[in-house]
């Protein structure tokens, strides 16, 4: 029996998972959910910090209104487990229409809940965002110190890449700023890799996906923010210690280059 597809988003927290999330889920073959994973990993949403309930969708309707999540959410309880509620996810989304091959989750650390996707034939886009720029929004979100930025980043993008390594999942590399800066290349070249065809609405993802997000980054429902598939470059004009960055970030170097570069669409032009 041919399992069903399940492909996971993941990577550092804040690195593109929910745009990519929706643009991939303008494919007719492609529903995303969010970061469903997340949500029924035991997290009730009444107790959330910022609850689900009465928040906007990406199709338009509010949470307990959506065709998805409201057959969704009021099952959802403390006791709640992945393997006991995500196939409730992923039941809805694929009842959404019979052209769906992939139910797409963008939880950013998907893979410390993936055991309990074990009857799934799960594929991982394992998204990474330049050192540089990740450290920069971090600091300019919660603070903290230049090293303890970049020691986190680190951390997290070697522990998923090692993750992924030992469990042997199907997986694509890319970079944010790949994503970003080159978004009809990238999105071909990721298309041609779950074998479903590329459409131009990828690159303007608002008010196109067929995606079912009611959580991740907020900006996704906002229009002017979600128009377009781009890049926040505002970390360029930084002069945040330079002489400490420039050495922490050579310290970083070789997975950064690996893991973001890796496609070669951002090589100069001739």
């Amino acid at each position: 029996m041919t399992r069903k597809q399940v492909l996971l988003v993941v990577g550092a927290a804040h690195s593109g998972t929910t745009i990519l999330d929706a643009a991939l889920g303008v494919s007719r073959q492609v529903v995303g959910v969010g970061e469903a994973v997340r949500l029924v990993s035991g997290i009730r949403p009444d107790r959330m910090k910022n609850p689900v309930t009465g928040r906007l969708c990406t199709c338009g309707q509010r949470a307990e209104q959506c065709p998805l999540w409201s057959q969704v959410l009021p099952d959802l309880h403390a006791d709640s487990t992945v393997a006991s509620h995500f196939p409730l996810v992923d039941d809805a989304a694929r009842a959404l229409s019979p052209e769906v091959r992939y139910v797409l989750d963008s939880t950013p650390d998907a893979l410390d809940h993936v055991d309990g996707l074990a009857g799934y034939d799960v594929r991982v886009l394992q998204l990474t965002r330049d050192v540089r720029s990740w450290v920069a929004s971090r600091r300019r979100r919660r603070g903290g110190s230049l090293v303890s930025g970049y020691v986190t980043w680190l951390r997290t993008v070697k522990r998923i890449d090692a993750d992924l390594t030992r469990r042997g999942l199907p997986r694509f590399r890319l970079g944010y700023e790949e994503l970003a800066l080159r978004p009809r290349e990238v999105l071909t070249l990721i298309c041609a890799w779950l074998q479903v065809p590329f459409d131009e609405a990828m690159l303007r993802p608002f008010g196109n996906t067929n995606s079912h997000i009611i959580t991740g980054n907020a900006s996704i429902r906002t229009p002017d923010l979600a128009a377009t598939v781009r890049y926040d470059g505002s970390w360029l004009a930084s002069n945040d210690h330079p002489a400490a960055s420039g050495l922490l970030t050579s310290m970083c170097a070789g997975i950064n280059r690996r893991l973001v570069y890796s496609n070669g669409v951002l090589k100069r032009r001739g």
